[in-house]
């Protein structure tokens, strides 16, 4: 039976090797980021892992450009005082990566604890105007469910939506409805973005 065991837990191993957005989860949390990986796993996972969530990145961001540029903003018609050119600067240093590549310059940085959850750092203002590109990724990949129980429960509830009466409803409209009722009741909708 041990046996056994350790076979069905290698099969589920083998799954989440098979795609990148476990360790894309990890690594877009601020807690973790890729030291997390590179301490705690097997180095012959490491390799592997990282380089197919960079393939990831990769993929995303060729499909999604980005319409936000760099360059700095034009210096306002009137003269700062010193505390707003200070302020001025305090803010290009922290919206703008240092390099080009938002994933690379996030994984550089250290992790650290923001004492919220990952999608909530990731919805933040300053996140989202440092990593535009990355912080959309980041929604895409922390939304995925770790388990298909409640999506399969949320959709099996559409029967009770869909009698007699609204039989012309179509599919996107049921989908919609049952997505917000779900949003609704889990607060998600109630959610600061």
């Amino acid at each position: 039976m041990i046996n056994h065991c350790w076979q069905k837990f290698d099969s589920y191993y083998t799954e989440t090797d098979n795609s990148p957005l476990y360790a894309a989860a990890l690594i877009l949390n601020p807690k973790r980021r890729t030291n997390y990986i590179k301490r705690c796993w097997p180095e012959r996972w490491q390799n592997k892992a990282l380089s197919s969530v960079k393939n990831l990145w990769e993929k995303y961001r060729e499909e999604h450009p980005v319409s936000m540029s760099y360059e700095r903003q034009p210096e306002p018609e009137a003269p700062l005082d010193l505390f707003d050119s200070i302020e001025r600067d305090i803010n290009n240093k922290y919206t703008r990566p240092s390099s080009q590549d938002e994933y690379e310059d996030y994984c550089s940085g250290e992790p650290y604890d923001p004492k919220v959850s990952a999608i909530q750092w990731w919805a933040q203002e300053q996140q989202q105007k440092r990593w535009p590109r990355l912080s959309a990724f980041a929604f895409e990949v922390l939304s995925v469910p770790a388990m298909s129980d409640e999506p399969e429960r949320v959709f099996s509830n559409a029967r009770r939506q869909i009698s007699w009466d609204r039989m012309q409803l179509g599919v996107e409209t049921v989908e919609k409805t049952e997505c917000l009722k779900s949003w609704y009741r889990s607060g998600v909708s109630k959610m600061q973005v």
